[in-house]
């Protein structure tokens, strides 16, 4: 047990203390107010405030966790063990204050300010303190919280610890869920139309080829996937577009009788749940009717959630999936660059400040999406994605990286699945 001291309470300072320290670091924690009671403790003790009590360890506050709403604060970026930390402070058995800082970070307090969105309306990755400060990389927060850690039990030999356990999930978005195969006549056709009309002649004959089943569609590899993924022991989670047909999402339709087939084959292998359709994230109703689509496919319940394109806009977005009965969000990270955006590899649940209330939605981090492909390497990226898992798995954290079934069908010669199989064995 350890006692933790505080003047006053307020819910930021819970959320984000009760992270911390039963959620990260496996320990049972007391929060009290009553000062008389805490001098008289004569066990492991942390007191929160402007000066310190007595012989406890000490964390200077910067004031945040006691604020309600948005204000624009001046972050001054500074340094400790030679990571990048902020909210200093010259008193402290911590230089700075670890829990205002991990609550910036975790609810995504920038986000909530004045900034330049996507084409899609998403916040950019290069708008962000971590990649201002080259810091998206790592897994900020629970480096700092190991270090926190090493300090309390400097000052508290007797302190024990649970232990987190390493957890890998490799997430599959499926947009499109054959590339040919099973739209009907009028699309087929208007398909091989447009390919011949603008001289893309090898698309007609490869579309040809799969709709007399001569070539197998390329979208077509589940079966590889459930035969790679029973030899690995990865958690993998299908994320299908139940959706109509639109300009933003051009998949099967979610009454077409082949594509339900699949997704209940899959569903016996592994976890399916629904990709949310570009407009859905704008509109309760149409998250619950999507939802629902996949738990009358399934006969399950459905709780995961991500959001296609990645169109997440913070606090709102929330606020709908936890409406439509959500728990589970698998959408924080960037499909641009590699990297955290809250700066974490351990699930959390998600801070609404707008309501200054924890929402029930644990949000999952994932550190890669296939689009970074667009822009680097797969060599530079493979290099990248060693160290970052090989730093999450020393911090006992969670790696999730996200793939498109498109992306992995793109060749015939399987170069792509072929590097997805790199990224699981790395």
């Amino acid at each position: 047990m350890l006692l933790i001291y505080t003047e006053k309470l307020s819910p930021r300072f819970s959320y984000i203390v009760h992270h911390i320290f039963e959620n990260m670091m496996g320990i049972t924690i007391r929060i009290i107010t009553d000062l008389e009671e805490f001098i008289k403790s004569d066990g492991c003790k942390i007191s929160y405030g402007k000066n310190p009590i007595g012989n406890e360890f000490f964390i200077k506050n910067f004031g945040l966790l006691f604020e309600k709403g948005i204000d624009n604060i001046e972050v001054y970026v500074n340094y400790w063990k030679e990571i990048p930390c902020f909210f200093c402070a010259k008193k402290g058995d911590i230089p700075f204050d670890i829990f205002s800082a991990t609550f910036y970070l975790l609810s995504r307090y920038e986000e909530y300010l004045p900034h330049v969105r996507d084409t899609d309306g998403n916040f950019s990755a290069s708008e962000s303190l971590a990649y201002r400060y080259r810091f998206l990389e790592i897994p900020l927060v629970d480096i700092w919280v190991e270090n926190f850690k090493q300090l309390l039990i400097e000052k508290f030999p007797n302190i024990i610890f649970d232990h987190k356990k390493y957890y890998q999930a490799s997430v599959i978005e499926v947009g499109k869920a054959f590339k040919y195969k099973h739209k009907g006549f009028l699309r087929s056709a208007f398909r091989i139309f447009i390919n011949s009309f603008t001289f893309q002649w090898k698309k007609v004959v490869e579309q040809m080829r799969v709709l007399t089943n001569l070539q197998k569609d390329p979208y077509d590899f589940y079966n590889e996937l459930i035969h790679f993924h029973k030899q690995k022991a990865i958690t993998n989670i299908f994320f299908f577009l139940l959706t109509n047909y639109t300009a933003y999402d051009q998949g099967l339709s979610y009454n077409n009788p082949k594509y339900k087939d699949l997704i209940k084959y899959m569903a016996d292998y592994s976890i399916v749940s629904v990709l949310a359709s570009y407009e859905s994230v704008l509109s309760t109703q149409k998250l619950k009717e999507e939802r629902q689509r996949m738990v009358n496919i399934i006969n399950r319940p459905v709780r995961r959630f991500k959001a296609g394109h990645n169109r997440i806009s913070i606090p709102d977005v929330y606020r709908r999936i936890a409406e439509a009965e959500y728990n589970e969000d698998y959408t924080m990270g960037y499909m641009s660059h590699i990297g955290f955006r809250a700066s974490t590899c351990t699930p959390f649940y998600f801070y609404d400040i707008g309501l200054e209330v924890q929402m029930p939605i644990l949000v999952n981090s994932f550190c890669f999406h296939s689009n970074v492909l667009q822009k680097q390497s797969a060599k530079k990226v493979l290099s990248k994605l060693r160290i970052l898992k090989t730093k999450v798995q020393e911090l006992n954290g969670e790696f999730v990286t996200i793939f498109t079934n498109s992306f992995l069908g793109k060749s015939r010669t399987q170069a792509e699945f072929e590097f997805y199989k790199k990224i699981m064995n790395l």
